[in-house]
């Protein structure tokens, strides 16, 4: 396999011609599809089945290749440096993809490593699992235009979301700069599915930061956990119509959402 590869930042494709020593990754199977999960049920008094639910647990991914040495101890010394970088769990596989890089969160099996006799080359295998079960771009894209300074109770932005999983998962952050009423709340729905997320009863005031993140499922107000009532929004790839609504009777708030592209 060509392209930089990496795991927990520790480069996996070093060789160097010019030493012919170093990390040879050849092989890295990560384009299948995640695993997946479903509840059948067959259907009473009649032929066929249902499928009320399907869900992606993980993903496998395989690695293997070559360790080269330039003696007995020096192939010692990297193999025993090349194990080590799989320790730990939920750690970073980055791999060069496209124009870009696609991430993996990833925790390692136990490395297999067999030393090629009268040689100073060891081949290894690493079976690897994505919690995540999709690959991830490694920076945060805007869903839509922020808008600053907004006067106005409710608007609504159509973007096109992009990422080829089956769903992609926002992060809102409003900022409220000033706010009068008594209509203590703020909204955000999506409109193609009517999913919706409400932040209510919370005394807010000018200052105050909410962050809705459906990424790890938490809102916060100025970084503290708080309720929320409704569900965290879900939007497929395609055309999508978001709404912000809150009740107060004048308002100057910021309202900025971003998304990190998920791949099948």
């Amino acid at each position: 396999m060509n392209g930089d590869i990496s795991f927990d930042s520790n480069d996996l494709q070093t060789y160097s011609p010019a030493t012919d020593t170093g990390i040879i990754t050849n092989v890295i199977d990560h384009t299948d599809g995640p695993d997946l999960v479903m509840g059948l049920y067959g259907l009473a008094d009649a032929d066929g089945s249902s499928i009320p639910s399907i869900t992606s647990p993980s993903k496998p991914i395989a690695l293997a290749g070559a360790i080269k040495g330039s003696s007995q101890a020096d192939l010692d010394s990297r193999i025993d440096t090349f194990k080590g970088y799989f320790t730990g769990k939920n750690k970073n596989l980055d791999i060069a993809y496209g124009s870009g890089t696609r991430r993996y969160v990833a925790t390692a099996g136990t490395p297999r490593v067999q030393r090629k006799p009268r040689s100073y080359i060891a081949l290894f295998q690493v079976p690897i699992t994505s919690t995540t079960p999709y690959g991830l771009d490694t920076s945060s894209t805007a869903l839509f235009a922020t808008h600053n300074n907004s006067t106005v109770a409710s608007f609504t932005e159509t973007p096109t979301v992009l990422g080829n999983a089956p769903y992609q998962l926002p992060i809102f952050t409003i900022t409220i700069d000033a706010v009068t009423g008594a209509g203590d709340y703020v909204m955000i729905s999506n409109d193609n599915n009517n999913q919706e997320i409400m932040i209510y009863g919370m005394g807010l005031e000018a200052g105050d930061v909410i962050v809705i993140d459906c990424v790890e499922r938490v809102v916060t107000l100025n970084g503290t956990e708080i309720d929320y009532s409704g569900t965290f929004l879900e939007l497929e790839p395609g055309a999508n119509s978001i709404t912000y609504t809150d009740g107060f009777t004048t308002r100057t708030v910021d309202v900025a959402a971003s998304y990190t592209k998920r791949w099948l």
